[in-house]
């Protein structure tokens, strides 16, 4: 039987956070800190078929509050749905009808990207060891999307629930998360 009540204080904890009653929004919604970034899980609903997220904002500072633009970059990754071979018929089915690459063929062969600047996206890519918790993150998660915004933070949308979500991979994916956060504060 699911006890969704220390199931959620053990998520909260694992952030050195708090639950939040946010019942008018989502079922569930967690608060805390990784690794300094204020951060947050929320689900709609705890059990299947929903997912749950993840957010960690970087604009600790409040430097973005008062100066939001529109040139921050912006950097949407999503798995691509067919590889190799198929690929080419997915296009024009318009399966992944979105691909661009950003011309790096690891990161190209597993992903799509959207960003409105491709020179930033491909020098986050670029990072150093970037790729891998990338695909740290697609191990641990499977997420569906992580959505990366300079100046405001980093959104991993994932299928799993909170209801089936293990408390051991989540603390890994905060780990990994939080580090992705660190370039994207530091470096963007």
């Amino acid at each position: 039987m699911f006890d969704k009540d220390a199931k959620l204080q053990a998520l909260a904890e694992l952030i050195e956070g708090k639950i939040v009653d946010d019942t008018t929004r989502v079922e569930a919604c967690i608060k805390g800190t990784v690794i300094g970034f204020p951060a947050t899980i929320e689900a709609l609903k705890v059990k299947f078929p929903f997912g749950c997220s993840f957010f960690l904002e970087t604009d600790v500072l409040n430097e973005n509050k008062k100066h939001k633009s529109n040139g921050e970059f912006t950097l949407t990754i999503s798995h691509r749905i067919v590889t190799g071979f198929w690929a080419k018929f997915s296009r024009i089915l318009l399966v992944d009808h979105s691909d661009k690459p950003l011309g790096l063929k690891r990161f190209d062969s597993e992903y799509i990207a959207q960003t409105n600047n491709d020179e930033e996206a491909l020098r986050f890519v670029q990072y150093p060891s970037m790729i891998d918790k990338l695909l740290l993150l697609s191990q641990y998660t499977n997420f569906t999307e992580l959505h990366i915004r300079s100046g405001y933070g980093v959104v991993l949308v994932q299928p799993t629930s909170i209801e089936k979500l293990d408390i051991d991979t989540a603390r890994e994916t905060f780990r990994v998360f939080g580090e992705v956060a660190q370039v994207v504060f530091e470096a963007f």
